[in-house]
Protein backbone atom coordinates (compact mmCIF):
# COMPACT_ATOMS: atom_id res chain seq x y z
CA UNK A 1 0.00 0.00 0.00
CA UNK A 2 1.22 3.42 -0.89
CA UNK A 3 2.13 6.01 2.05
CA UNK A 4 -0.60 8.17 2.17
CA UNK A 5 -0.17 11.95 2.60
CA UNK A 6 -1.43 14.09 5.49
CA UNK A 7 -3.16 17.07 4.40
CA UNK A 8 -1.78 19.89 6.18
CA UNK A 9 -5.06 21.50 8.09
CA UNK A 10 -5.20 25.18 8.29
CA UNK A 11 -6.44 26.88 12.00
CA UNK A 12 -10.15 28.46 11.36
CA UNK A 13 -10.08 32.15 11.45
CA UNK A 14 -11.97 34.24 14.11
CA UNK A 15 -15.25 35.50 12.59
CA UNK A 16 -16.45 36.88 15.84
CA UNK A 17 -15.41 40.57 15.42
CA UNK A 18 -17.47 43.29 16.74
CA UNK A 19 -19.61 44.27 13.61
CA UNK A 20 -18.86 47.76 15.00
CA UNK A 21 -15.39 47.77 13.07
CA UNK A 22 -16.97 46.68 9.69
CA UNK A 23 -17.37 49.31 7.55
CA UNK A 24 -21.18 50.73 6.88
CA UNK A 25 -22.59 49.57 3.38
CA UNK A 26 -24.21 52.88 2.10
CA UNK A 27 -28.05 52.07 1.60
CA UNK A 28 -29.40 50.36 -2.01
CA UNK A 29 -31.02 52.93 -3.64
CA UNK A 30 -34.23 51.71 -5.01
CA UNK A 31 -36.21 53.42 -8.26
CA UNK A 32 -39.85 54.09 -7.45
CA UNK A 33 -41.48 52.64 -10.42
CA UNK A 34 -44.26 54.86 -10.16
CA UNK A 35 -42.32 57.71 -10.37
CA UNK A 36 -40.82 56.43 -13.46
CA UNK A 37 -44.61 55.95 -14.54
CA UNK A 38 -45.36 59.18 -14.14
CA UNK A 39 -42.30 61.08 -15.67
CA UNK A 40 -42.84 58.83 -18.94
CA UNK A 41 -46.36 59.21 -18.93
CA UNK A 42 -46.07 63.09 -18.90
CA UNK A 43 -43.64 62.95 -22.32
CA UNK A 44 -46.46 60.95 -24.02
CA UNK A 45 -49.30 62.99 -25.78
CA UNK A 46 -52.52 61.23 -25.67
CA UNK A 47 -52.88 61.02 -29.59
CA UNK A 48 -49.88 58.29 -29.19
CA UNK A 49 -51.78 56.14 -26.92
CA UNK A 50 -52.86 52.76 -28.67
CA UNK A 51 -55.54 50.71 -27.62
CA UNK A 52 -54.38 47.76 -26.45
CA UNK A 53 -55.43 44.36 -28.96
CA UNK A 54 -53.19 40.73 -28.06
CA UNK A 55 -52.87 40.42 -31.96
CA UNK A 56 -51.55 43.98 -32.58
CA UNK A 57 -47.61 44.81 -33.20
CA UNK A 58 -46.47 47.30 -31.10
CA UNK A 59 -42.87 47.47 -32.07
CA UNK A 60 -43.28 51.25 -33.55
CA UNK A 61 -45.60 52.09 -30.58
CA UNK A 62 -44.78 53.95 -27.56
CA UNK A 63 -47.51 53.76 -25.39
CA UNK A 64 -50.56 51.59 -24.82
CA UNK A 65 -54.22 51.53 -23.05
CA UNK A 66 -54.65 48.01 -20.93
CA UNK A 67 -58.27 47.10 -19.97
CA UNK A 68 -57.16 45.80 -16.81
CA UNK A 69 -53.66 47.67 -15.78
CA UNK A 70 -54.89 51.71 -17.56
CA UNK A 71 -52.13 53.21 -20.13
CA UNK A 72 -49.06 51.65 -20.35
CA UNK A 73 -45.56 52.77 -21.73
CA UNK A 74 -43.73 50.13 -23.71
CA UNK A 75 -40.22 49.89 -22.25
CA UNK A 76 -38.91 47.32 -24.21
CA UNK A 77 -39.87 44.71 -27.32
CA UNK A 78 -38.58 41.80 -26.63
CA UNK A 79 -39.38 39.54 -29.39
CA UNK A 80 -41.81 39.23 -32.14
CA UNK A 81 -44.25 38.00 -29.56
CA UNK A 82 -43.41 40.10 -26.64
CA UNK A 83 -43.33 43.59 -25.00
CA UNK A 84 -42.36 44.97 -21.65
CA UNK A 85 -44.87 47.47 -20.23
CA UNK A 86 -44.69 49.59 -17.74
CA UNK A 87 -47.53 50.75 -15.87
CA UNK A 88 -48.69 53.25 -12.96
CA UNK A 89 -48.73 50.06 -10.38
CA UNK A 90 -46.11 47.18 -11.67
CA UNK A 91 -44.58 46.25 -15.04
CA UNK A 92 -45.61 43.65 -17.41
CA UNK A 93 -44.63 41.28 -20.24
CA UNK A 94 -47.53 41.57 -22.53
CA UNK A 95 -48.26 40.01 -25.73
CA UNK A 96 -48.06 41.24 -29.25
CA UNK A 97 -48.57 39.96 -32.82
CA UNK A 98 -51.07 36.74 -31.01
CA UNK A 99 -52.79 34.85 -34.34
Amino acid sequence: MPASKKKEVKPVEDTTKDKAEAPEKAPVKRRRRKTDWVSLVEKIDEDQVVEYDISQDFSDTEAIHHKTFGVGVILKVLDDTKIEVVFEDNKKVLAQNWN
